[in-house]
């Protein structure tokens, strides 16, 4: 079922907040390319928040390379990336199910209807009045040890005839149709590491290492963009096989 009124609630989590004001003012220019962010304490000031939740809004910005951190020096807007960049590449199957070391017993699922923030169309890469944000929890014997973002636009919803009435038939399109060679023509990948796995699953802490591979994923329909993913796996139960011809 949608949870209107429960899962509000990562929309208006402080650090989504100061996330989507950090995104804009990199989109209107008041941030640009190579220029030094300040100091966390200076910006957390500006922003009247802690300086734990500005990190975490730091951390997705990062996770979505809007944001590097170097080391001893500070953080630093990054340079817009070619989205046909080397470290990007074909993938047709289910991330989680295929680098997932543990057995998945169960996917929770949870989604809800929004009208997107700036941030998101920007990841959807056009324009859509509504968007379906799904949450994924993939429940192993050990407890939830993954979890996944997804954005829908609704224009998919409808084009495909999902059902928002109860969660299977939107459960069966993300989990499987959508790798279909009939539905997607092909999906691009971009595996990469994050601390933010467990405040981005927020219901369950999938790992008390808190280190995670992030797998940033785009299913395609030619060149239109039918689904954006956010894959979360810890590392320490993370494998992945390549096999090349």
């Amino acid at each position: 079922m949608i949870k209107n009124d429960l899962n509000k609630k990562l929309n208006k989590l402080k650090h989504v907040q100061v996330y989507n004001k950090i995104f804009s003012m990199i989109q209107e220019g008041i941030y640009t390319p190579g220029m030094q962010l300040p100091t966390e304490p200076e910006l957390a000031e500006q922003l009247n928040v802690s300086r734990s939740t500005l990190r975490k809004s730091l951390a997705l910005l990062q996770e979505d390379h809007l944001v590097k951190n170097i080391r001893g020096k500070g953080n630093f807007i990054s340079q817009p990336e070619d989205s046909n960049t080397p470290h990007q590449y074909d993938i047709r199957k289910h991330p989680v199910k295929t680098c997932l070391t543990s057995e998945i017993h169960e996917v929770e699922l949870e989604c809800r209807l929004e009208v997107p923030s700036e941030a998101i169309l920007t990841s959807l890469k056009q324009e859509t009045p509504v968007v379906v944000i799904a949450d994924r929890w993939y429940h192993t014997e050990d407890g939830p040890l993954a979890y996944s973002l997804s954005f829908i636009p609704i224009e998919v919803i409808s084009e495909y005839g999902i059902s928002l009435q109860e969660n299977s038939p939107l459960l069966q399109f993300l989990e499987s149709r959508v790798y279909q060679e009939t539905i997607s023509s092909h999906t691009q990948s971009h595996f990469g590491y994050t601390i933010s796995g467990n405040f981005s699953a927020t219901k369950y802490i999938l790992s008390e290492n808190e280190q995670f591979m992030l797998i940033q994923e785009n299913i395609y329909k030619q060149d239109r963009l039918l689904v954006c993913n956010k894959h979360y796996l810890p590392i320490e139960h993370f494998e992945l096989f390549l096999t090349t011809q």
